[in-house]
C-alpha cells in the first residue's frame, strides 16, 4: 500500500503541506467503522470508474467528495487530498488530469482493499 500512497505524492506535489487539513486526532476505530469504509470505498471507486466511463462529471464529483470525506475520518489524508483534487479538477474543466487522478484513486482503493 505503501506504493500507492506513493502515487499520490507524484500527482500531488505539494500533498504535505494539504494534509494538515484533514488530520485529527487518534481515536480507536471499531471494526463495524472498518467494515463499513471498505463497503463504502468499493461501491464509490466504482461510482468513480462508471462516472468516468460515462462522461458523467456530477456522478465522479459525488463519488470523489464521499472519498475525501470517509478518508478523513479514517485517517487517510493524502486520500482525502486526493479526492479533493479531482474535486477541483472537475470544477476547473481539467478532464484529462481529472480521469487521471480517478485513475489514481480507483488503483489505491482497489489495492487497499485486496490488502484489508
Amino acid at each position: 500500500m505503501a506504493r500507492a500512497i506513493e502515487r499520490v505524492h507524484e500527482w500531488i506535489p505539494d500533498l504535505e503541506g494539504r494534509i494538515s487539513q484533514f488530520e485529527t486526532e487518534p481515536f480507536e476505530i471499531d471494526d463495524e467503522l472498518v467494515d463499513a469504509f471498505h463497503e463504502e470505498l468499493a461501491r464509490l471507486s466504482g461510482d468513480l470508474q462508471a462516472g468516468m466511463d460515462a462522461g458523467d462529471e456530477e456522478r465522479q464529483r459525488m463519488a470523489a467528495h464521499s472519498i475525501k470525506g470517509m478518508s478523513g475520518t479514517m485517517g487517510l489524508p493524502e486520500i482525502s487530498v486526493l479526492a479533493q483534487e479531482i474535486e477541483i479538477t472537475l470544477r476547473a474543466g481539467d478532464r484529462d488530469r481529472c480521469c487521471q487522478l480517478c485513475t489514481v484513486l480507483i488503483n489505491w482503493a482497489g489495492e487497499f482493499l485486496s490488502a484489508s
